[in-house]
């Protein structure tokens, strides 16, 4: 989705357009013809989440330089499907700064244990994949308790040291958020 503003913005928009279907980055898109038709388009993109809430999605919030998406989201997919062909992945974000969304759909036939065992080791090539490709296993959500054995992928150790040092500086007592890096 791009949304501009301007006196020159449909220009720009059409022009980016253009340019990224001449290059085979985008198959296919719309453009709003009206105010309504841009609050429509942009309720596709806000209510992802609440779509997919009745799969009981697995979710993870990730980043890779914007440059690096095109290529780890085919890398991904393809392990997806070739090792997880009984998943069902939505993936949405924003192209512009490199955070991706990932939700894995739990099937049906899938009991709440057998399903959490089988993402978490997706999550163990994920970050493996997001390593390789010099992103963050963490982009908007933060790190929490669920990401914390992961951080070593995209972070050093000195790295970590310093994010638990500030944390101290703030939180000497360690009360807000017990047991997390932040």
């Amino acid at each position: 989705m791009l949304e501009t503003e301007g006196d020159n913005g449909e220009e720009l928009s059409m022009s980016v357009f253009e340019e990224c279907l001449e290059k085979g980055w985008i198959a296919d898109g719309t453009l709003a013809q009206n105010s309504q038709q841009a609050r429509d388009i942009w309720r596709l993109r806000e209510d992802i989440t609440e779509c997919t809430s009745s799969y009981s999605p697995y979710k993870n919030d990730v980043s890779v330089r914007v440059s690096k998406v095109p290529l780890f989201l085919k890398e991904m997919d393809e392990i997806l499907k070739r090792d997880y062909p009984d998943f069902d992945v939505v993936w949405f974000g924003h192209i512009g700064d490199g955070n991706l969304h990932i939700n894995i759909l739990k099937p049906a036939n899938y009991s709440d244990s057998d399903f959490m065992k089988r993402c978490k080791q997706v999550d163990k090539v994920l970050f493996a994949m997001i390593e390789k490709h010099g992103g963050s296993v963490s982009a908007e959500h933060g790190v929490g308790l669920v990401k914390k054995p992961y951080l070593h992928h995209t972070r050093s150790e000195a790295e970590i040291e310093l994010m638990k040092g500030i944390k101290t500086v703030f939180d000497p007592d360690n009360i807000m958020n017990p047991g997390k890096v932040f």
